[in-house]
């Protein structure tokens, strides 16, 4: 039976397990711990990578745009098959997979071989696979802790993968001053080893809820577009989120550029400023597990005006200090924002739509992002790092200042989970 755009977010029968004795949640936790500091050591190295082998801002643009051009062309089909498949198995399959497609940029390099080329050619692979796990993921989290700890279990989830973006950059800057970024990005590929392995030990399938009749794969895609679109909450959120990330899907392009090149610093500083981030997510984070943020709306309006303004500051020739301070106080506000969007986005999502309605986000919010990627690596080519930053800086506050206008955004509000006693 299909589920209309006017059905509601399910509601669990039992009270879920507490997570400090969810066995399952924690080893999800461990291994994708793990891997975001992986992730964090390649956002770092790559780009320092790809900036070595052409010194070009627009060859930078051009990787960060098949980053996340997956996010527009696949996203979509990729909730739709969360929603019918086993969600732990296509995490286990996409990890695995980019573990063997990250390993052949290092040995490309070792072995003398055509590393750009080679990374331009798997850029979207890799990328289409994260597409899959991110799918995979957002759906899985509430069959995993259960709907009234979304919030928690959120705050938790990115307490613990901040902690890999705390150390993440600071490591992949002096390992890419000491032994070059290309065998850095080695480590990325073992820590996706890891996080498929710790799937193997969970004991719940994280299968999408049963369904008497399967429609056509584009009718569940229709099915998702539908509902978001006819949610007004959902809605406003969603294109205010994916007017934030279009303006800042160079802002790692331009940061790099500009601290690197602009100013002329090593890459250790980098390495710093990127690791203060992590630090200022983890506080971030942590507040947020105590207290979640109810009233969405306000703190990604907030949010989104203090990176704009940080984002100015950075550029005005700004000591170091400044700079990771500014950083701290970016990673803390962003994510407050980022818990409270995922975690409201969640629970106005029925279970059995869980997939489809995150990846409609991600297709409408990353999907558009190479838009972005492509302007800023061309502006910072015209311009340099620092002009670039401060444009992104300037259009994050009009943008703000335009969707505060709009209610449903500036009212958006996590609805409150009742706990049911067992039955």
């Amino acid at each position: 039976m299909l589920i209309t755009a006017a059905a509601g977010p399910d509601s669990a029968a039992v009270a879920p397990e507490p997570l400090a004795r969810n066995r399952d949640f924690k080893v999800v936790l461990l291994g994708q711990g793990v891997s975001s500091f992986g992730d964090a050591i390649t956002n770092t190295a790559l780009p320092l990578l790809v900036l070595a082998l052409t010194g070009s801002g627009f060859a930078m643009g051009v990787v960060g745009a098949l980053s996340t051009l997956p996010d527009l062309l696949i996203g979509l089909p990729a909730g739709a098959y969360a929603d019918r498949w086993d969600r732990r198995r296509m995490m286990f399959v996409a990890d695995l997979g980019r573990a063997v497609i990250t390993a052949a940029v290092p040995l490309t390099f070792w072995l003398g071989g055509p590393t750009m080329a080679v990374i331009l050619l798997i850029t979207f692979p890799l990328n289409v696979l994260r597409v899959l796990w991110l799918a995979a993921y957002t759906a899985a989290v509430p069959g995993l802790v259960g709907r009234p700890q979304i919030a928690r279990a959120n705050a938790i989830f990115e307490s613990f993968f901040t902690v890999g973006w705390i150390a993440g950059p600071a490591l992949a800057g002096i390992l890419s001053a000491v032994v070059g970024p290309a065998s850095t990005i080695a480590i990325d590929a073992i820590t996706f080893v890891v996080s498929s392995a710790a799937l193997l030990l969970v004991r719940r399938p994280l299968r999408p809820p049963h369904r008497a009749e399967r429609p056509h794969l584009l009718s569940d895609i229709r099915e998702g577009v539908r509902y978001v679109a006819g949610h007004p909450t959902l809605r406003a959120v969603i294109l205010f989120w994916a007017t934030s990330q279009v303006i800042t899907a160079a802002l790692a392009t331009a940061l790099t550029y500009y601290v690197t090149r602009d100013r002329a610093l090593p890459a250790d500083v980098l390495g710093l400023i990127l690791s203060a981030f992590g630090v200022g997510s983890l506080v971030g984070s942590l507040a947020a597990g105590r207290r979640p943020p109810e009233a969405v709306g306000r703190a990604l309006l907030i949010g989104t005006v203090v990176t704009g303004l940080i984002l100015f500051t950075l550029t005005i020739g700004a000591p170091i200090a400044v700079m990771v301070g500014g950083a701290f106080v970016a990673g803390m506000t962003q994510s407050v924002v980022l818990i409270g969007y995922i975690t409201l986005r969640t629970a106005l999502s029925p279970d059995a739509m869980l997939g489809r309605i995150g990846s409609t986000a991600r297709s409408i919010s990353v999907g558009l992002m190479p838009i972005g990627s492509f302007a800023g690596g061309a502006l910072i080519d015209l311009t340099n790092g620092g002009v670039t930053l401060a444009i992104m800086g300037a259009m994050l506050l009009v943008a703000s200042g335009v969707f505060a206008l709009v209610p449903n955004l500036r009212r958006a509000r996590v609805p409150r989970v009742a706990r049911r006693a067992p039955a």
